[in-house]
């Protein structure tokens, strides 16, 4: 059959309003397929993983070929194991194969496979002692700083970190920071510190007030406020290292009041909860 004639065939029936008809052929696809009004010509959607195609700058001093070698290293890739399909990165699949050869015998790959962890290990070693390093020599000076001052009564210095929240271990090299170590950081202690101590006002207050009460009716509103101060000074001291902690003075032991060094585990737990469910949301708010 002509090529005329298949247009022919599946030629459609006249419109309204004097449309001139439809003829199927190259580029006009009869009716039943063609895309309809308000359906997406992909049904399916998006190819998978196309949306993870890296967006690099190839511009000049852009190093765009570690960006690609970067995203090629960490691209998923799926491989099977004991059976089962697991996704790693092509990086970790690479190390992965590496490993398996190297335990099989292989000994370029157990050659390469030591060095390149003795390698690591090196290089961690290094940065931890030269991080330790580092942060004796700024503790050993602010401290001597801060001991001069105290001594001619000058105005004694507030680094951040403070030499005293710089925990060191020799024996690995570790480094720990117990304290502010920001400026807004500092600022959020100072203001906790101001709320601690004014809770611990108010404990000693209502206290005395509770141990002086006649009227039963003052005496349990008054309990309830030594309470409600009492948590929230153990909410705030638990949070705390060890070297910014007090002890609340007047502390009630009565049953279900809060106990120090737990409020921050019930703390945490009655968060999980719903809002309404919260039975600590009037202490520390929403």
């Amino acid at each position: 059959m002509s090529q005329p004639d298949r247009e022919e065939e599946h030629r459609e029936p006249e419109q309204e309003n004097n449309i001139v008809p439809y003829k199927v052929g190259y580029g006009k696809p009869p009716v039943e397929h063609r895309f309809q009004k308000g359906q997406s010509g992909n049904p399916k959607g998006r190819v998978k993983g196309s949306t993870n195609k890296p967006k690099v700058n190839t511009g000049h001093g852009m190093r765009a070929a570690e960006e690609y070698l970067r995203y090629e290293a960490y691209r998923p890739v799926t491989l099977r194991e004991d059976g089962q399909l697991i996704e790693l990165p092509a990086i970790q699949a690479v190390f992965r194969a590496m490993g398996v050869a190297a335990m099989k015998g292989n000994r370029f790959a157990q050659k390469t496979l030591a060095e390149l962890v003795t390698g690591l290990e090196q290089r961690d070693a290094d940065a931890r002692f030269e991080l330790m390093g580092n942060a004796l020599d700024y503790k050993k000076s602010w401290s001597d700083e801060i001991e001069r001052c105290e001594k001619l009564g000058l105005p004694v210095p507030e680094p951040i970190p403070h030499p005293d929240d710089i925990i060191i271990d020799p024996r690995n090299g570790g480094v720990r920071i117990l304290g502010p170590q920001t400026k807004e950081e500092k600022t959020h202690y100072d203001k906790a510190t101001a709320r601690r101590i004014e809770a611990q006002e108010e404990v000693s207050y209502f206290a005395d007030k509770y141990r002086k009460a006649r009227s039963e009716k003052n005496r349990q509103l008054y309990l309830e406020n030594w309470h409600w101060e009492q948590r929230m000074f153990d909410i705030i001291n638990d949070a705390m290292p060890e070297r910014y902690k007090m002890k609340l003075k007047d502390r009630s032991y009565r049953e279900g009041v809060s106990r120090a060094g737990e409020t921050t585990t019930e703390f945490f737990e009655d968060r999980k909860r719903p809002p309404e469910e919260r039975k600590w949301r009037d202490y520390v708010g929403d």
